[in-house]
């Protein structure tokens, strides 16, 4: 692993200037992405670096930003908000989005419509002008400065592809589609391996998220914000309690058609609705993930006992057929959105008629990643 590229990025931090908040969202998005959909990245067989799509920035800047543009309170992230050229470039195609949402649900409700792909005809164009004005944003101005400072040169970290391809027309209604739509952009293999290792100390409390949060309270006009809540807002998630509610109903109804289900780690036979927990396999805590394929059903006194470990590889493989026969029979309820969501976490968009084995094996490789890589604890039965 190559630490310069480590030194790199905390000079670009602490040095590169900022005018907005974009920089910090531009490697806070990167980062995840490095981290959480490495199975999305491709080999440059010219340059040798590290292929993403670009529609996977343009949808981590929409969570991001999506709590501090529908603040009831105006909240600058940029110098001289919200007065005339110094506007956010892309908050007036945001602020359509959420005045839609705002008395329908607000962000967890755009969350779910949006993953589900069950976003209205009145939200979705809404949804396509600000995918295409962050994009335009992202491209020109964060990813072209980004370490201007220490080589004179433009894209000297991330590159998009040229020439840059537009968002075709409709991609807001499939989420799988809308993510390797518009164009790539590469980083070096070295840079990747650097966020993959160290992201979650370059992008914390006390990194990316805490320049961010300092950078706007030194922008607030009023002297009213605080660091702390500029801070809650930038690690706010969407509540996702729906997903976890559909998934539970396909075991509930399982468990009255067959009289008993498998605790999906054990084995163990679970014939009353209280005993059985919706477990997520990789821990919300750490991973953040609601999707169908990371709920599964376990018997209760077996979750509280795993907590907030990974289940090792080992057990992963162990459990396979389990696994499996569950998101057989999720996918059999929810066919459209379990592929779409399985595709943009774990099997990738061209995993072709194997792509639920293809999935399972990246789960078996996440699980490494998180105990050897990130250092959280492996569980055994």
């Amino acid at each position: 692993m190559d630490l310069a590229e480590l030194r790199r990025i905390n000079t670009i931090i602490e040095r590169d200037k900022a005018d907005a908040t974009y920089k910090y969202a531009l490697l806070r998005a990167v980062i995840e992405i490095c981290q959480k959909h490495r199975h999305l990245g491709e080999i440059d067989a010219e340059t040798g670096r590290l292929r993403f799509p670009l529609g996977l920035l343009v949808e981590k800047w929409i969570l991001y930003y999506y709590p501090l543009i529908e603040s009831e309170r105006f909240i600058p992230q940029k110098s001289g908000e919200p007065y005339g050229k110094h506007a956010l470039a892309f908050r007036p195609q945001f602020t359509a989005l959420t005045e839609y949402y705002r008395n329908r649900g607000g962000y967890s409700v755009f969350y779910h419509e949006y993953v589900t792909g069950t976003m209205p005809a009145g939200a979705q164009q809404r949804f396509l002008d600000l995918a295409k004005a962050l994009k335009t944003t992202i491209t020109s101005m964060p990813m072209k400065y980004l370490g201007y400072s220490q080589s004179h040169e433009y894209y000297t970290v991330f590159t998009p592809d040229r020439p840059r391809k537009p968002f075709p027309r409709g991609v807001a209604a499939d989420r799988s589609l809308f993510i390797r739509s518009g164009g790539t952009f590469t980083l070096s293999r070295d840079l990747a391996t650097v966020f993959e290792h160290f992201g979650t100390f370059i992008s914390g409390e006390e990194g990316v998220l805490k320049k961010w949060a300092e950078f706007t309270v030194q922008v607030d006009r009023t002297g009213e914000l605080t660091e702390a809540q500029i801070l809650e807002l930038l690690t706010r998630t969407p509540e996702t309690e729906r997903a976890v509610l559909d998934a539970r109903k396909v075991y509930d109804t399982a468990l009255r058609e067959y009289g008993a289900l498998d605790c999906v780690w054990t084995g163990k036979s679970i014939t009353a609705p209280d005993r059985m927990h919706v477990d997520h396999l990789l821990p919300f805590s750490i991973w953040k993930n609601n999707d169908l394929w990371n709920l599964l059903p376990a018997y209760d006194a077996v979750n509280a006992q795993k907590k907030a470990c990974i289940p090792s590889p080992s057990l992963i493989e162990t459990r396979e057929s389990a696994i499996m026969g569950y998101w057989d029979r999720l996918h059999e309820v929810f066919p459209v959105r379990f592929e779409r969501e399985i595709s943009a976490s774990l099997a990738g968009p061209e995993a072709g008629e194997g792509w639920m084995e293809e999935a399972f094996s990246r789960l078996v490789g996440t699980s490494e990643y998180l105990i050897d890589v990130r250092g959280y604890e492996a569980w055994e039965i």
